[in-house]
């Protein structure tokens, strides 16, 4: 109804995105190379969500893990939620006005001045769809001020959507580097684009 204010009691969203994974895989090791952190960051955050519930969640087995009863109850409407999330944003992004997309690349991938990630760097030899600096500070990327990073090797990036690419050689000498991303805009042309341009999985 118009003019009441509605509060969500939640839990910590990390610890409800740790148990789905870990519900879904029921390996806190898959959970961990899903979520881009450490097998016993996702066993703290289950164990601190059982805390405020109240409940145990899994069963700790030597040759794994299994859900309770509370477990397999939670999981199906939790992971529905994180999907409906992902689809909302993912619906978002890809009614973007069309624009570049702020990518900031580590210094080390752009040192060859020989190399296209130098020369595209900071110029206007860019494609439209994105504009490159030579940074990687994280904390531009926290802040809004850059939509997504390129860094040498795997993360982990919490929070993130992170992709390992095999960069083309015209780009850079080193074999593999993150591309990494806010969820939301993992889907958007401009992204899509820039990651085919970079390189392929790896």
């Amino acid at each position: 109804m118009d003019g009441i204010l509605v509060s969500y009691r939640l839990p910590p969203l990390n610890g409800l995105r740790a148990f789905e994974a870990a519900g879904r895989h029921l390996s806190f090791k898959l959970a961990a190379q899903e979520l881009s952190v450490t097998p016993g960051a996702v066993s703290q955050q289950i164990k601190h969500l059982e805390q405020i519930l109240g409940v145990p969640l899994f069963q700790r087995m030597p040759r794994g893990l299994t859900l309770t009863g509370h477990g397999e109850a939670m999981l199906p409407t939790i992971s529905d939620a994180f999907e409906r999330m992902s689809a909302a944003a993912d619906a978002v992004a890809r009614t973007l006005p069309t624009k570049a997309l702020r990518l900031g690349v580590s210094p080390n991938l752009t040192e060859d001045p020989h190399g296209l990630l130098a020369k595209l760097a900071n110029t206007e030899q860019s494609p439209d769809y994105v504009q490159i600096t030579s940074t990687d500070d994280v904390a531009n990327l926290l802040s809004g001020a850059l939509d997504a990073i390129l860094r040498p090797g795997p993360g982990p990036y919490p929070g993130m959507h992170a992709e390992l690419l095999n960069l083309h050689q015209a780009f850079s000498p080193h074999a593999q580097a993150s591309l990494v991303v806010w969820p939301g805009l993992a889907k958007c042309r401009e992204f899509l684009k820039t990651r085919s341009l970079l390189g392929s999985p790896g």
